[in-house]
């Protein structure tokens, strides 16, 4: 395919000439301005790919990468043998989940080396057509898009037309699902522009036979960490450029581990996903609905072929401590309780990992010391490990890329907690209550099986872990302190301390509108530090602007922003109080975990200590 196949397509369609004449009007162009401005569009969008470029183009992409990571892409290769059978009949999309600069890199050259070919042609913000990069890019099928452009009728239209021009001679695509690279560690909420455009186009062209192939791109360690917490933290995005995109290259000295590529099941258009309309939070136009339920699910399948890694079970551990230091030996027993967990599931690990033994998580924690996530003090007898200050947000990071395999049994663990603090006999019904209620607070933090099978994959969690929670004998909170929680804790507090930053900052607000939510974020960023400061809250991660998304998304469903002409005020106190509810639970399962973890100090000490 060339620019002039398109542009001969285009330019010489009937209905695309009349539709161009309909543009220009609304543009205000005369008809020989709309034809030249339509032409500079396509030349701006559309990729023009050459077998010939392929090869100079992989072997960039190898050295770029290899500077930091292992040469060897760990690709689980059955499945695109699947793939490249299922090519034969479909046209596939890839959807891929954006961690860093090289996702683009690593995913074609994992089609590439193992000859999948027709290679996909890959979509690309237009900040990424810069001097030096873009033309390469073309030449390997990068196509640049506008990050908007519903004001441009003429841009509109040419985008649509070459859309279906693609659709019409089946080439395969690819994007982001996300849109743009997470800065969290966490799968971002899809965007969904792309693949309206590409499934309206697939209607047109009346092109069934279509696969949506989810596509997790994992890293041992992110080479653009550093970057992602500043941004976290309100400083300004860095400006691509050709002087950005060396330096981004020569920077990269550090070993940072290998790259991991994960081929899912694809989805096929149409197919029946188990999404209610009520689990798509605050989708409310039926007629996107469909598109909208195809994109969870595909989220959710990278989800769930997302490798699990040491660095991400060690963080996980580490800041569940809550800014406690950690003997190598509690370590171990923590994080091989976590591997057990992901042997017994059968969670898709990363190749290699193991914490079956002491002398691996050393190693790991070693590793991790390397990259300055992890400092030992060792003038004492025995030496402890811990999280510095200032580096809590990378490590949420890592965390945060595993999150979700371990939800249900945090929520679980929480909603046992829930339990305790009402003083009320637990029962299934009663946490049945709370965990759905949890479920509801973190609908935009998270993609979630439907209902029922969440519910029921959180009790039998639960019942596993403490069995006998509801048969009236001990208590609640000695049961969480004789099998100390693992999960709830350690991976949820950020997001709640978060949301009660949100949700004071709100309350303050009394019952005044947000009117701009850029100034508003910054707010949140200053009483979010405060907050740190006078130990409110204690996690540093919680407070990010990328959480903070998130946060305002939710209050804005709950029309906590503006309000629909009710008691703003009172609906703002009701919401914080859902959130204290939700973080006591948390700081009780963190009481539960030091008493069961701390036991240097005597029983009667540590239980003066800590409280009830």
């Amino acid at each position: 395919m060339n620019t002039a196949s398109a542009a001969g397509s285009l330019f010489k369609d009937p209905a695309f000439s009349s539709a161009l004449q309909q543009a220009a009007l609304e543009a205000g162009k005369n008809p020989e301005q709309a034809d030249k401005y339509a032409r500079k569009c396509l030349r701006e969008i559309e990729a023009t790919p050459r077998e010939s470029w392929l090869r100079p183009a992989a072997k960039m992409a190898r050295f770029i990468y290899t500077r930091s990571y292992e040469a060897q892409l760990d690709i689980n290769l059955d499945a695109l043998e699947e793939l490249r059978e299922l090519s034969r009949d479909n046209l596939l999309l890839f959807l891929w989940s954006h961690k860093s600069h090289m996702d683009s890199f690593v995913f074609l050259l994992s089609l590439y080396e193992q000859q999948f070919r027709p290679m996909p042609l890959i979509f690309a913000g237009i900040n990424m057509n810069f001097l030096g990069f873009g033309a390469l890019a073309r030449r390997v099928g990068a196509i640049f898009l506008r990050r908007s452009f519903q004001e441009d009728p003429i841009y509109k239209l040419v985008f649509k037309s070459y859309i279906d021009f693609l659709i019409r001679n089946k080439t395969p695509l690819s994007w982001s699902i996300e849109g743009t690279r997470s800065r969290t560690g966490k799968l971002s909420p899809p965007k969904l522009g792309i693949l309206n455009w590409v499934l309206e186009a697939c209607e047109r062209e009346q092109m069934k036979e279509v696969l949506l192939v989810p596509v997790s791109i994992a890293f041992d360690r992110i080479a653009e960490i550093d970057d992602y917490v500043a941004i976290q933290t309100g400083q300004p995005k860095r400006k691509e450029s050709l002087r950005w995109f060396l330096d981004y290259i020569f920077g990269m000295r550090t070993p940072y581990g290998k790259v991991y590529v994960r081929y899912g099941e694809p989805v096929k258009l149409g197919q029946d996903t188990g999404l209610s309309q009520a689990m798509l939070g605050d989708d409310a136009d039926p007629q996107r609905g469909e598109v909208t339920r195809m994109a969870f699910e595909v989220c959710r399948r990278i989800e769930q072929i997302t490798p699990i890694k040491s660095a991400d079970v060690l963080t996980m551990v580490l800041l569940g401590a809550n800014q406690r230091a950690l003997t190598g030996e509690e370590i171990y027993r923590q994080a091989s309780e976590i591997a057990a967990v992901v042997e017994q599931r059968g969670l898709p690990a990363a190749s290699g990992f193991s914490l079956v033994n002491q002398q691996e998580v050393e190693a790991a924690v070693l590793a991790l010391q390397g990259s300055g996530l992890v400092k030992a003090y060792d003038k004492a007898d025995v030496p402890v490990y811990y999280i510095p200050e200032g580096k809590r947000l990378a490590a949420a990071y890592y965390r945060n890329t595993i999150t979700h395999y371990f939800l249900r049994a945090a929520m679980g663990e929480i909603g046992l907690a829930m339990c305790a603090l009402d003083i009320a006999m637990p029962n299934p019904e009663t946490l049945r209550a709370n965990v759905m209620n949890l479920r509801d607070l973190y609908k935009f933090e998270f993609f979630y099986k439907p209902t029922e099978d969440f519910w029921e994959d959180a009790l039998e969690e639960t019942s596993q872990r403490y069995p006998g929670w509801d048969e009236g004998g001990a208590s609640v909170e000695k049961l969480l302190r004789e099998h100390p929680p693992r999960f709830g804790h350690a991976i949820l507090r950020s997001i709640t301390e978060c949301y009660l930053v949100t949700a004071v900052t709100l309350q303050e607000l009394g019952a005044l509108p947000v009117d701009n939510r850029k100034k508003f974020t910054g707010k949140l960023l200053a009483q979010g530090q405060q907050m740190l400061l006078r130990r409110t809250i204690t996690c540093e991660a919680a407070v990010s602007q990328d959480l903070f998304a998130n946060a305002l998304r939710l209050a804005e469903y709950l029309l906590l922003l503006e309000g629909d002409g009710g008691d703003l005020a009172g609906a703002r106190e009701a919401f914080t109080r859902r959130v204290v509810a939700a973080l006591s639970a948390i700081n009780l399962l963190q009481r539960c975990y030091d008493a069961a973890w701390f036991s240097q100090l005597s029983a009667g000490q540590a239980e003066g200590l800590l409280g009830p």
